[in-house]
């Protein structure tokens, strides 16, 4: 069920409802056109307010969002790790490819899709790599010392690596 939500045009700075998010958000004031992040921050905005008294809260922004779904299973860590960027560390790392992926929310080449409630306990936005080939080619500008035509190894994780219980691999028989 879409809830109402008062967003602040950037444009005119008038408030505004909304009860749909993500593309196409106009200002009912001056019909300008609200970016999906700037919806975001807004929306973070709003979540936020009623909870900031709890303590085991931390205030989230756009690029903590982008960061904590592009990262989550680990993929952060098995990205850096498989492109070894010399002289970058992992907090750097992430802080570019985040970077390098808002742009991309922006051009419109990954994808960020918004819950139909985003006041909800636990609002759940997706983020979509529309262009897997496009964001190869920033990781690549963003990291131009590393030898993009080595082969890549991603390490997999040791639960993946491991034979299920019960089935035989070739050394054990």
């Amino acid at each position: 069920m879409p809830v109402d939500v008062l967003l602040s045009c950037p444009e005119c700075r008038r408030p505004f409802a909304a009860n749909r998010f993500g593309n196409n958000v106009r200002c009912a004031h001056c019909r300008a056109s609200l970016n999906k992040l700037e919806q975001l921050r807004q929306l973070l905005a709003h979540w936020y307010y009623p909870r900031r008294w709890r303590a085991d809260l931390v205030e989230p922004s756009v690029s903590f969002l982008l960061e904590k779904l592009w990262t989550a299973n680990g993929q952060g860590e098995s990205l850096y790790a498989g492109i070894a960027p010399a002289n970058v560390n992992y907090a750097i790392f992430r802080n570019m490819v985040t970077r390098a992926i808002a742009r991309g929310v922006q051009e419109g080449w990954m994808d960020l899709t918004f819950p139909s409630d985003p006041l909800v306990e636990n609002p759940v936005y997706k983020l979509k790599f529309k262009d897997p080939d496009r964001f190869a080619r920033e990781i690549e500008a963003l990291f131009p010392d590393v030898n993009w035509d080595e082969q890549i190894e991603v390490p997999i994780p040791a639960a993946e690596a491991k034979p299920a219980a019960g089935k035989k691999t070739a050394k054990s028989r």
